[in-house]
């Protein structure tokens, strides 16, 4: 009989959450490339509730996958970059809020583990009392990558390359000073200024003393 309990008690959760969900969606989003495909629940068939994955429409690649609880991510989660399928970060989500510690990964090696439940990072690429970014180098990348404009007429006359940038972040986490430091042509140029000032305020400020202090940085923004 005890068994039988044990048995009974070990399946209850399962039986529970298999009940509570109901049957799967898939959004199907042609002008975007990608499908979102999830589990909602019976009650709400509006709320998403279960195994979650966004995947591109040509490959079939999920690049964002993890779970979802009463509409909101709560549990492991793996996000991969868009372009080219590597894994970008993993971690975990309560109620949609990151906690505990994620592992951020660029070109495919881990670049920092940060904890965002004490807000510290746990190891990085970048040296000790160095600026730093919660993401790393990859969501810095991908933010100016989703926000560059790149001039029409500088792309129609063959004006590419890279341009240098430097800048500095004061204690308040805000961009400044930002200069070329190896440009290209003022198109380019201007739109690299522009970008930069627009990152947002995200950054590890290095410690000096037991206080934060300001920090500088050089990013390579290519065009074309």
């Amino acid at each position: 009989m005890k068994k039988l309990i044990i048995i009974a008690l070990t399946l209850f959760p399962i039986l529970s959450i298999a009940q509570g969900k109901g049957s799967k969606k898939i959004m199907n989003t042609d002008s975007i490339g990608y499908n979102e495909e999830y589990y909602v629940m019976k009650k709400n068939p509006g709320v998403k509730h279960g195994q979650y994955q966004k995947q591109k429409k040509k490959s079939g690649i999920a690049f964002e996958k993890g779970l979802y609880k009463n509409g909101k991510r709560d549990g492991k989660w793996t996000i991969k970059l868009q372009g080219n399928s590597r894994v970008y970060s993993t971690g975990n989500y309560v109620t949609e809020k990151k906690v505990g510690q994620w592992t951020y990964y660029y070109k495919g090696l881990v670049d920092q583990i940060y904890d965002h439940t004490t807000h510290k990072i746990i190891t990085s690429k970048r040296e000790k009392g160095k600026l730093d970014y919660v993401g790393g180098l990859t969501l810095i990348r991908t933010f100016i990558e989703e926000n560059l404009i790149y001039n029409e007429s500088a792309k129609k006359r063959g004006i590419k390359g890279k341009v240098y940038v430097s800048f500095d972040v004061n204690k308040k986490g805000e961009v400044h000073n930002v200069v070329i430091t190896k440009g290209v042509h003022d198109l380019l140029d201007i739109e690299a200024l522009r970008v930069i000032r627009l990152i947002p305020s995200n950054w590890v400020l290095p410690m000096k003393g037991g206080f934060p202090t300001k920090g500088s940085f050089v990013w390579e923004i290519n065009f074309g």
